[in-house]
């Protein structure tokens, strides 16, 4: 809808949706304390790093670290320099990623499909239950999520001006995007964009557009901001590309003596429960999915779900938060749905949502609010009370495992 007057332009910026974003997922992130297990490792990961000074090493109780890389600790730690060692500090990392997840939701929505769908689909996801707890809930999986789907949509538009050439600006963006992915939670911050663009492109008989994203510039750009920390984790701790790669990532992928068990179909019932209400209209989205098929986005969207879902059904450790690079397309097929087929140049003073969405968003942010409302009421798996104690007695040369 072109803008016909200068409060119109304002209205349609973007500053004032990501602006009340952010607050939405921050009026809330140090209410409750943190939960065993995750929290209070991943937590007490970075205040150990910001106690002892070394930036490089993540350690717990004094020892190196080393399931997952240490972006989020160095975002947390940036943190709890500024906000004090607190629950608030330590779930940093997370909600940003809920914010950058959101925000390149919003951007990509808006480009390829409109600003009212771009509008309903931040709204869709931000009082979406997985979107809001995870980005809530410290550890690494909101964060790498969001990171992999921002590459991913900045590959795409990439490809997405010329079908013959590549946006040298887009690339570099998508290769550095899966390079701080891959400081985020390892192998998968490549691995996952590879699986979702490259098919889509061949699909699309886009071979030399999907040659071409292997630019040298783009791997240049990727090894220069990803490969630093692991070498030198190498050259100080022998066995931790062993460790790190072959372990937490191979053979945890590919053994069942790993915990966490759950059959092959867990995510197919756990992305459309943890997306209620919204996912009351994933009929209708299949629907307009497939019968849209062909166009070039909502064919993305598609094999992205798939992808993602598929890639994580195959082992048989499962987590729930796993699922979450899928979440960005999930709610963008939502939202197509929801938005149905209103031109998006309706009247200005039009309403955004009919009854029904306008009923969802009221149920999803209470569903949201509810749960961290009940889990700082009834602070599950919390050593609050033992730390409480502790605090008052410890000597200053304690030390505390």
């Amino acid at each position: 809808m072109p803008p016909s007057s200068p409060s119109l332009e304002r209205r349609r910026s973007p500053l004032l949706p990501l602006g009340l974003l952010a607050l939405w997922l921050l009026a809330t992130l140090g209410l409750r304390p943190l939960l065993l297990p995750d929290e209070g490792r991943y937590a007490n990961v970075a205040r150990e790093m910001l106690r002892s000074g070394d930036w490089l090493v993540p350690t717990l109780n004094g020892l190196p670290f080393f399931h997952k890389p240490p972006l989020m600790y160095w975002l947390d730690i940036a943190a709890m320099q500024i906000a004090g060692v607190t629950p608030f500090a330590g779930r940093f990392a997370s909600m940003l990623g809920a914010w950058i997840m959101a925000a390149t939701l919003f951007f990509a929505m808006r480009r390829w499909h409109g600003a009212r769908t771009a509008t309903i689909a931040l709204l869709l996801i931000a009082s979406c239950p997985l979107f809001f707890l995870s980005g809530q809930y410290a550890n690494h999986d909101m964060l790498v999520g969001a990171l992999i789907g921002a590459a991913i949509l900045a590959f795409a538009r990439a490809v997405d001006d010329d079908p013959t050439h590549i946006a040298r600006r887009w690339l570099i963006a998508g290769w550095l995007l899966c390079a701080v992915a891959m400081l985020a939670k390892g192998l998968i911050g490549i691995v996952l964009p590879a699986l979702v663009v490259g098919p889509w492109l061949l699909a699309r008989g886009r071979w030399r557009q999907m040659l071409k994203l292997l630019h040298p510039i783009g791997l240049i750009a990727f090894a220069i901001v990803a490969l630093p920390w692991f070498v030198a984790m190498q050259s100080r701790y022998g066995g931790f590309n062993d460790y790190f790669f072959m372990e937490q990532h191979f053979r945890r992928y590919a053994l069942k003596s790993f915990n966490n068990a759950h059959p092959f179909w867990f995510f197919i019932v756990v992305l459309p429960l943890s997306t209620l209400p919204w996912s009351a209209w994933l009929p209708g989205a299949v629907r307009r999915a497939w019968r849209e098929r062909a166009a070039p986005m909502t064919g993305l969207y598609l094999w992205w779900v798939v992808a993602i879902v598929g890639f994580f059904s195959l082992p048989s450790s499962k987590l729930v938060g796993y699922v979450l690079p899928a979440l960005a397309p999930w709610c963008a097929l939502l939202a197509l749905a929801v938005a149905g087929d209103a031109p998006d140049n309706a009247a200005p003073r039009a309403p955004l949502f009919s009854r029904a969405p306008r009923a969802g968003f009221a149920i999803g942010v209470l569903i949201c609010l509810g749960v961290v409302a009940g889990l700082a009421w009834k602070t599950p798996k919390s050593n609050r009370g033992a730390a409480l104690a502790l605090a008052a007695q410890i000597a200053p040369d304690d030390s505390v495992v």
